[in-house]
Protein backbone atom coordinates (compact mmCIF):
# COMPACT_ATOMS: atom_id res chain seq x y z
CA UNK A 1 0.00 0.00 0.00
CA UNK A 2 1.67 3.49 -0.58
CA UNK A 3 2.28 5.98 1.72
CA UNK A 4 0.97 9.77 1.40
CA UNK A 5 4.63 10.35 0.12
CA UNK A 6 4.65 7.96 -2.74
CA UNK A 7 1.01 8.74 -3.73
CA UNK A 8 1.94 12.57 -3.84
CA UNK A 9 5.16 11.45 -5.94
CA UNK A 10 3.08 8.94 -8.24
CA UNK A 11 0.94 12.16 -8.99
CA UNK A 12 3.65 14.35 -9.78
CA UNK A 13 4.79 11.91 -12.36
CA UNK A 14 1.72 11.43 -13.78
CA UNK A 15 1.05 15.23 -13.94
CA UNK A 16 4.71 15.74 -15.68
CA UNK A 17 5.50 18.09 -12.44
CA UNK A 18 8.56 17.46 -10.06
CA UNK A 19 11.22 16.15 -11.15
CA UNK A 20 9.64 14.42 -14.23
CA UNK A 21 10.27 15.76 -17.49
CA UNK A 22 7.81 18.72 -18.57
CA UNK A 23 5.55 17.41 -20.92
CA UNK A 24 5.58 20.90 -22.41
CA UNK A 25 9.53 20.99 -23.04
CA UNK A 26 10.64 21.33 -26.83
CA UNK A 27 12.84 18.23 -27.66
CA UNK A 28 16.36 19.15 -28.93
CA UNK A 29 16.28 20.13 -32.78
CA UNK A 30 18.43 18.24 -35.19
CA UNK A 31 19.54 21.61 -36.27
CA UNK A 32 19.32 25.12 -36.09
CA UNK A 33 19.55 27.65 -38.58
CA UNK A 34 21.73 30.88 -39.05
CA UNK A 35 21.85 33.82 -41.53
CA UNK A 36 25.58 34.98 -42.94
CA UNK A 37 27.29 35.43 -45.54
CA UNK A 38 28.67 33.04 -47.75
CA UNK A 39 32.21 32.74 -49.06
CA UNK A 40 35.63 32.12 -47.42
CA UNK A 41 33.17 33.98 -45.03
CA UNK A 42 30.92 30.95 -44.32
CA UNK A 43 33.61 28.53 -44.62
CA UNK A 44 35.73 29.80 -42.04
CA UNK A 45 32.13 29.98 -39.51
CA UNK A 46 31.82 26.48 -40.27
CA UNK A 47 35.20 25.71 -39.39
CA UNK A 48 35.41 27.63 -36.29
CA UNK A 49 31.96 28.04 -35.01
CA UNK A 50 29.50 25.05 -36.32
CA UNK A 51 32.21 21.76 -36.08
CA UNK A 52 32.50 22.72 -32.92
CA UNK A 53 28.50 23.61 -31.91
CA UNK A 54 28.01 20.25 -33.59
CA UNK A 55 30.55 18.58 -31.35
CA UNK A 56 29.57 19.76 -28.43
CA UNK A 57 25.61 20.38 -28.62
CA UNK A 58 24.98 17.50 -30.93
CA UNK A 59 22.98 19.63 -33.16
CA UNK A 60 23.79 20.81 -36.83
CA UNK A 61 24.08 24.36 -37.65
CA UNK A 62 22.20 25.00 -41.35
CA UNK A 63 23.55 28.47 -42.31
CA UNK A 64 21.68 30.78 -44.75
CA UNK A 65 24.38 32.35 -47.18
CA UNK A 66 22.08 33.16 -49.87
CA UNK A 67 20.25 36.61 -48.24
CA UNK A 68 21.78 39.74 -48.72
CA UNK A 69 22.47 41.51 -45.21
CA UNK A 70 18.64 43.21 -45.61
CA UNK A 71 17.39 40.77 -46.84
CA UNK A 72 18.01 38.72 -43.76
CA UNK A 73 16.23 41.82 -41.84
CA UNK A 74 13.04 41.06 -43.24
CA UNK A 75 13.30 37.49 -43.35
CA UNK A 76 13.06 37.62 -39.79
CA UNK A 77 10.07 40.31 -39.72
CA UNK A 78 8.00 37.95 -42.01
CA UNK A 79 8.76 34.69 -40.39
CA UNK A 80 8.26 36.30 -36.56
CA UNK A 81 4.55 34.25 -35.86
CA UNK A 82 6.64 31.40 -37.08
CA UNK A 83 10.27 31.70 -36.82
CA UNK A 84 12.02 29.71 -39.27
CA UNK A 85 15.67 31.39 -38.78
CA UNK A 86 17.89 31.21 -35.14
CA UNK A 87 20.08 33.66 -35.67
CA UNK A 88 21.70 36.61 -37.73
CA UNK A 89 25.07 37.98 -38.50
CA UNK A 90 25.27 41.67 -39.73
CA UNK A 91 27.67 44.38 -39.62
CA UNK A 92 27.35 47.33 -37.48
CA UNK A 93 25.54 49.38 -39.76
CA UNK A 94 22.61 47.14 -40.36
CA UNK A 95 21.95 46.75 -36.76
CA UNK A 96 19.99 49.99 -35.71
CA UNK A 97 17.42 48.54 -38.85
CA UNK A 98 17.28 44.90 -37.40
CA UNK A 99 16.92 46.47 -33.56
CA UNK A 100 13.80 49.42 -35.22
CA UNK A 101 11.51 46.58 -37.07
CA UNK A 102 12.19 44.42 -34.10
CA UNK A 103 13.85 41.71 -36.18
CA UNK A 104 16.07 40.52 -33.11
CA UNK A 105 15.95 39.54 -29.56
CA UNK A 106 17.24 41.48 -26.86
CA UNK A 107 20.44 40.03 -25.57
CA UNK A 108 21.47 39.79 -21.28
CA UNK A 109 25.25 39.84 -21.24
CA UNK A 110 25.09 38.33 -17.75
CA UNK A 111 23.11 35.29 -18.91
CA UNK A 112 24.09 31.70 -17.59
CA UNK A 113 25.01 30.67 -21.35
CA UNK A 114 27.31 33.62 -22.44
CA UNK A 115 30.37 32.21 -20.21
CA UNK A 116 32.94 34.41 -22.67
CA UNK A 117 31.42 37.77 -21.71
CA UNK A 118 34.76 38.32 -19.06
CA UNK A 119 37.15 38.88 -22.06
CA UNK A 120 35.18 40.46 -24.47
CA UNK A 121 35.80 44.44 -24.99
CA UNK A 122 33.23 45.98 -23.68
CA UNK A 123 32.45 48.31 -26.31
CA UNK A 124 31.89 45.24 -28.66
CA UNK A 125 28.53 43.95 -25.93
CA UNK A 126 25.55 45.85 -27.60
CA UNK A 127 21.92 45.23 -26.60
CA UNK A 128 20.74 43.04 -29.46
CA UNK A 129 24.19 42.01 -30.58
CA UNK A 130 27.71 41.16 -29.58
CA UNK A 131 30.22 41.55 -31.97
CA UNK A 132 32.84 38.65 -33.48
CA UNK A 133 35.52 40.43 -34.80
CA UNK A 134 36.51 43.91 -35.69
CA UNK A 135 38.72 46.11 -37.53
CA UNK A 136 39.73 49.85 -38.15
CA UNK A 137 38.49 52.04 -41.32
CA UNK A 138 41.50 54.16 -42.14
CA UNK A 139 43.86 55.48 -45.28
CA UNK A 140 45.50 53.08 -47.28
CA UNK A 141 48.11 54.81 -49.39
CA UNK A 142 51.30 53.69 -52.01
CA UNK A 143 54.45 54.01 -50.07
CA UNK A 144 56.06 54.69 -53.65
CA UNK A 145 54.34 57.26 -55.06
CA UNK A 146 53.23 59.17 -52.18
CA UNK A 147 56.18 60.87 -51.20
CA UNK A 148 54.43 62.63 -47.88
CA UNK A 149 52.25 60.29 -45.71
CA UNK A 150 48.86 60.74 -45.09
CA UNK A 151 48.60 61.45 -40.99
CA UNK A 152 44.67 63.02 -40.83
CA UNK A 153 41.76 62.63 -42.53
CA UNK A 154 42.10 65.73 -44.24
CA UNK A 155 44.73 64.21 -46.49
CA UNK A 156 42.62 61.95 -48.27
CA UNK A 157 41.51 65.99 -50.18
CA UNK A 158 44.71 66.78 -51.29
CA UNK A 159 44.97 68.19 -54.70
CA UNK A 160 47.77 65.73 -56.24
CA UNK A 161 45.60 62.70 -55.61
CA UNK A 162 43.25 63.98 -58.16
CA UNK A 163 41.78 61.08 -59.72
CA UNK A 164 43.63 58.31 -57.67
CA UNK A 165 41.67 58.65 -55.09
CA UNK A 166 39.29 54.99 -54.37
CA UNK A 167 36.41 55.25 -51.92
CA UNK A 168 33.02 52.91 -51.97
CA UNK A 169 30.11 53.32 -54.08
CA UNK A 170 27.39 54.30 -51.78
CA UNK A 171 25.71 50.86 -51.54
CA UNK A 172 28.63 49.20 -50.06
CA UNK A 173 28.12 48.83 -46.21
CA UNK A 174 30.86 51.89 -45.40
CA UNK A 175 29.42 53.84 -48.56
CA UNK A 176 28.16 56.49 -46.67
CA UNK A 177 30.62 56.52 -44.51
CA UNK A 178 32.35 59.44 -46.27
CA UNK A 179 30.27 61.81 -44.33
CA UNK A 180 30.83 61.57 -41.39
CA UNK A 181 34.33 61.55 -41.95
CA UNK A 182 33.77 64.39 -44.31
CA UNK A 183 32.62 66.30 -41.02
CA UNK A 184 35.77 65.27 -38.97
CA UNK A 185 38.34 66.45 -41.73
CA UNK A 186 36.62 69.68 -41.66
CA UNK A 187 36.86 70.03 -37.75
CA UNK A 188 33.36 69.12 -37.05
CA UNK A 189 31.19 66.78 -35.18
CA UNK A 190 30.57 63.28 -37.04
CA UNK A 191 27.32 64.15 -37.16
CA UNK A 192 27.41 67.44 -38.68
CA UNK A 193 25.72 66.39 -42.39
CA UNK A 194 26.21 69.92 -44.09
CA UNK A 195 29.96 69.90 -43.23
CA UNK A 196 29.94 66.65 -44.35
CA UNK A 197 28.50 67.02 -47.52
CA UNK A 198 30.21 70.10 -48.02
CA UNK A 199 33.00 67.90 -48.15
CA UNK A 200 31.89 65.24 -50.10
CA UNK A 201 31.64 68.13 -53.01
CA UNK A 202 35.02 68.99 -52.70
CA UNK A 203 35.67 65.24 -53.16
CA UNK A 204 33.69 65.06 -56.18
CA UNK A 205 35.49 67.62 -57.81
CA UNK A 206 38.78 65.37 -57.28
CA UNK A 207 37.44 62.81 -59.69
CA UNK A 208 37.55 59.65 -57.27
CA UNK A 209 37.21 56.10 -58.51
CA UNK A 210 33.76 54.95 -56.87
CA UNK A 211 34.69 51.00 -56.19
CA UNK A 212 31.43 48.80 -56.11
CA UNK A 213 32.52 46.72 -53.50
CA UNK A 214 35.58 45.99 -51.26
CA UNK A 215 37.47 43.86 -53.53
CA UNK A 216 37.11 46.69 -56.17
CA UNK A 217 38.83 48.99 -53.79
CA UNK A 218 41.20 46.49 -52.94
CA UNK A 219 42.43 45.92 -57.05
CA UNK A 220 42.53 49.60 -57.36
CA UNK A 221 44.93 49.69 -54.70
CA UNK A 222 46.74 46.77 -55.89
CA UNK A 223 47.44 48.22 -59.36
CA UNK A 224 48.24 51.52 -58.70
CA UNK A 225 45.13 52.56 -60.78
CA UNK A 226 44.57 54.35 -57.14
CA UNK A 227 46.86 55.72 -54.76
CA UNK A 228 44.58 56.40 -52.01
CA UNK A 229 41.74 55.31 -50.57
CA UNK A 230 39.68 54.25 -47.47
CA UNK A 231 40.07 50.66 -46.67
CA UNK A 232 40.21 48.28 -43.24
CA UNK A 233 43.50 47.66 -41.90
CA UNK A 234 43.02 43.96 -42.23
CA UNK A 235 42.85 44.03 -46.02
CA UNK A 236 45.92 46.60 -46.01
CA UNK A 237 48.07 43.21 -45.60
CA UNK A 238 45.77 41.39 -48.29
CA UNK A 239 46.93 43.90 -50.72
CA UNK A 240 50.81 43.98 -49.36
CA UNK A 241 50.39 40.22 -49.91
CA UNK A 242 49.52 40.63 -53.85
CA UNK A 243 53.05 43.20 -54.16
CA UNK A 244 51.68 46.22 -53.84
CA UNK A 245 53.95 48.77 -51.83
CA UNK A 246 50.95 49.76 -49.20
CA UNK A 247 50.66 50.87 -45.49
CA UNK A 248 47.95 51.75 -43.59
CA UNK A 249 47.67 54.65 -41.21
CA UNK A 250 45.21 55.06 -38.25
CA UNK A 251 44.16 59.01 -38.84
CA UNK A 252 45.59 61.40 -35.87
CA UNK A 253 41.25 62.31 -34.85
CA UNK A 254 40.85 58.63 -34.90
CA UNK A 255 39.70 55.30 -37.38
CA UNK A 256 36.59 54.36 -37.68
CA UNK A 257 35.36 51.12 -36.11
CA UNK A 258 33.67 48.58 -37.92
CA UNK A 259 32.68 45.45 -36.55
CA UNK A 260 30.69 42.46 -37.71
CA UNK A 261 28.55 40.59 -34.83
CA UNK A 262 25.68 37.62 -34.01
CA UNK A 263 22.16 38.14 -32.86
CA UNK A 264 19.21 36.56 -31.94
CA UNK A 265 16.24 35.85 -34.56
CA UNK A 266 12.99 37.33 -32.89
CA UNK A 267 10.61 34.28 -32.36
CA UNK A 268 13.37 31.68 -32.35
CA UNK A 269 12.09 28.30 -31.22
CA UNK A 270 15.72 27.60 -29.66
CA UNK A 271 16.85 30.47 -27.49
CA UNK A 272 18.93 28.51 -25.22
CA UNK A 273 20.45 26.82 -28.67
CA UNK A 274 21.17 30.37 -30.00
CA UNK A 275 22.46 31.70 -26.71
CA UNK A 276 25.10 28.68 -26.83
CA UNK A 277 25.86 29.52 -30.77
CA UNK A 278 26.90 33.31 -29.91
CA UNK A 279 29.11 32.10 -27.08
CA UNK A 280 30.92 29.81 -29.41
CA UNK A 281 31.22 32.85 -31.86
CA UNK A 282 33.04 34.98 -29.02
CA UNK A 283 35.47 31.99 -27.89
CA UNK A 284 39.03 33.20 -28.56
CA UNK A 285 40.14 29.82 -30.45
CA UNK A 286 37.07 30.02 -32.88
CA UNK A 287 37.96 33.35 -33.93
CA UNK A 288 41.20 32.56 -35.31
CA UNK A 289 39.77 31.33 -38.21
CA UNK A 290 38.63 34.62 -38.99
CA UNK A 291 42.14 35.95 -38.31
CA UNK A 292 43.78 33.41 -40.70
CA UNK A 293 41.57 33.80 -43.63
CA UNK A 294 41.18 38.09 -43.31
CA UNK A 295 43.40 39.40 -40.56
CA UNK A 296 40.42 40.50 -38.46
CA UNK A 297 41.07 40.76 -34.44
CA UNK A 298 38.80 38.76 -32.49
CA UNK A 299 36.38 41.00 -30.44
CA UNK A 300 37.93 38.09 -27.39
CA UNK A 301 40.82 40.15 -26.16
CA UNK A 302 42.92 36.66 -25.59
CA UNK A 303 42.36 35.29 -29.08
CA UNK A 304 45.48 37.52 -29.81
CA UNK A 305 47.67 35.05 -27.40
CA UNK A 306 46.68 31.81 -30.07
CA UNK A 307 48.21 33.55 -33.01
CA UNK A 308 51.81 33.27 -34.52
CA UNK A 309 53.84 36.30 -34.34
CA UNK A 310 53.73 37.30 -37.71
CA UNK A 311 49.98 36.52 -37.87
CA UNK A 312 49.55 38.48 -34.14
CA UNK A 313 51.42 41.85 -35.64
CA UNK A 314 48.56 42.02 -38.66
CA UNK A 315 45.60 41.77 -36.40
CA UNK A 316 46.50 43.24 -33.58
CA UNK A 317 45.01 46.74 -32.40
CA UNK A 318 47.06 48.19 -29.50
CA UNK A 319 44.46 49.09 -27.03
CA UNK A 320 45.93 52.88 -27.02
CA UNK A 321 45.10 52.26 -30.70
CA UNK A 322 41.42 50.93 -30.00
CA UNK A 323 40.78 53.87 -27.36
CA UNK A 324 41.01 55.99 -30.52
CA UNK A 325 38.37 53.82 -32.64
CA UNK A 326 35.36 55.99 -33.15
CA UNK A 327 32.29 54.74 -32.97
CA UNK A 328 29.77 56.24 -35.60
CA UNK A 329 26.14 56.48 -34.48
CA UNK A 330 24.33 54.30 -36.49
CA UNK A 331 21.12 54.65 -35.58
CA UNK A 332 21.19 57.82 -36.83
CA UNK A 333 22.82 57.17 -39.89
CA UNK A 334 20.64 54.17 -40.54
CA UNK A 335 17.63 56.97 -39.89
CA UNK A 336 19.05 59.48 -42.80
CA UNK A 337 20.33 56.56 -45.24
CA UNK A 338 17.56 57.15 -47.53
CA UNK A 339 18.26 61.11 -47.67
CA UNK A 340 21.97 60.79 -47.59
CA UNK A 341 22.10 58.47 -50.58
CA UNK A 342 19.87 60.86 -52.64
CA UNK A 343 21.49 63.35 -52.00
CA UNK A 344 25.10 61.46 -52.63
CA UNK A 345 24.02 60.30 -55.91
CA UNK A 346 22.75 63.83 -56.80
CA UNK A 347 26.44 64.96 -56.23
CA UNK A 348 28.27 62.17 -58.19
CA UNK A 349 25.53 62.50 -60.76
CA UNK A 350 26.54 66.42 -61.29
CA UNK A 351 30.49 65.59 -60.91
Amino acid sequence: MLNRRQMLKAGAAALGVGHAPSAFAQPQPDSIAVMTWGGLWGDSLQAGVDSKFLQQHGVRVVQDRGSSPVERIAKMRVNAGNQLFDLVQLHDGLWPLAIAQDAVEPLDPRGRNLTHMADVYPRMVHSHWIAQIFSAVGLCYNTREVKSPPAAWADLWRPEFRGRIVLPEVSHSIGTYIVPIGAIAAGKDAKDAEAGFDMFQRMVKLDPIFARDTDSMMSALTTGEAVIGLLYKSQTFTIRDRGAPVEWVLPREGAISISWGTGIAKGTKHRDLAEKYIDLTLDAQTQTHFARAFNYAGSNRRMLDLLDPKLRERVQLSDADIARLIDLDHAFMSQNRTAWTDRWNRAVAGR
